[in-house]
């Protein structure tokens, strides 16, 4: 910063969101370094900035809804939920610039700063995972932020996390757009976790099943893969499917982590079902169609629960449950 300004020269400091994350060095900098500038920040953005930092000489939105800069204006929108409850975005009209906070924003360190500058699928992937696994449980709140900006001349974007959009800023807004309503495609995804293999083999006939109808299909072992990249390609998947076996008469414990994370975030539109093994008693299945539904997925009948190791009929079963569903998301 000290290559560009004179921090004894800042007059304002704007806090978008009081998130450690954004806010994290803040006070020491104010102190060490600004201790002159004015911190701008929501109400709630005030208090939740105190109750982390102490007292700051802060001003609210409420008081100072914008700020002229000599050629310059800074417009503040509040957008509570659009994240958390204090959130705002900061509008820069001469410039025609957002700094969107949370939104559109990607987990990219990278020293390129703009979207055309970036490998496209790295770009994409990385902005449905930070929807997917951030913002998918707040689509309503985010969808009103969105809604705020009609009418509005915007021809940059520059979140707080990852690269800033500078081109082709329709195809992000209609890929928000699309999310926050819970588009999906024809895609399943399965993930399991297993102990003797005998879950992942019916996760796997029933990936067979639907390859065979030409749909995508993604398989994830929790062992392995981290639950929120199993989040990310459930954003637009059409179905879903978890299993599990059954260990001391429960879920196995990384299906139950994931289980809980999937029904914080709140996936959209999706159908799907339990599956697993079991010895001598059952339990799993029965836990992970409970969690489902309270994340709101639909069910629909599998009765993929076998014992032991599933026999040569029951491998078939799965797959012509596989076969199904490849059916039934196409429709």
């Amino acid at each position: 910063m000290k290559q560009l300004v004179d921090p004894k020269k800042i007059d304002y400091i704007i806090s978008n969101h009081a998130e450690p994350d954004h806010s994290g060095s803040l006070a020491k900098f104010h102190k060490e370094e600004a201790p002159q500038a004015e911190i701008i920040a929501t109400e709630r953005g005030q208090k939740i900035l105190e109750k982390y930092y102490g007292e700051m000489p802060i001003t609210t939105t409420k008081e100072m809804p914008e700020v002229k800069l000599g050629g310059k204006t800074l417009s503040f929108v509040a957008v509570p939920m659009a994240h958390w409850p204090d959130s705002m975005v900061s509008y820069i009209p001469e410039d025609k610039l957002l700094l969107s906070n949370d939104a559109f924003g990607q987990h990219i360190a990278s020293t390129a700063r703009f979207n055309d500058e970036i490998e496209q699928s790295l770009l994409w992937h990385e902005a449905e995972a930070y929807y997917a696994n951030i913002l998918m449980p707040l689509r309503s709140a985010v969808g009103r932020a969105v809604k705020a900006l009609d009418g509005v001349s915007i021809e940059v974007i520059a979140p707080s996390h990852g690269v800033i959009w500078r081109k082709d800023l329709g195809d992000i807004l209609t890929k928000y757009g699309q999310w926050i309503e819970g588009y999906t495609v024809p895609k399943v995804v399965i993930t399991y976790d297993t102990m003797w293999k005998s879950t992942k083999d019916i996760a796997y006939a029933m990936a067979e099943g639907i390859a065979s109808e030409g749909v995508k299909c993604r398989v994830y072992c929790l062992t392995g893969n981290h639950r929120s990249d199993v989040m990310t390609d459930i954003l637009e998947a059409k179905a879903v499917f978890v299993g599990s076996p059954t260990l001391n008469n429960h879920v196995y414990p990384s299906v139950a982590e994931f289980l809980a994370y999937m029904r914080g975030l709140k996936p959209m539109n999706k159908i799907g079902a339990g599956f697993g093994s079991y010895g001598w008693a059952g339990g799993a299945t029965r836990f992970i169609e409970e969690q489902m539904k309270l994340a709101g997925i639909e069910l629909i009948e599998a009765d993929l629960d076998f014992a032991y190791k599933p026999t040569e009929e029951e491998w078939q079963k799965a797959y012509d449950f596989g076969v199904m569903v490849a059916k039934k998301v196409k429709e």
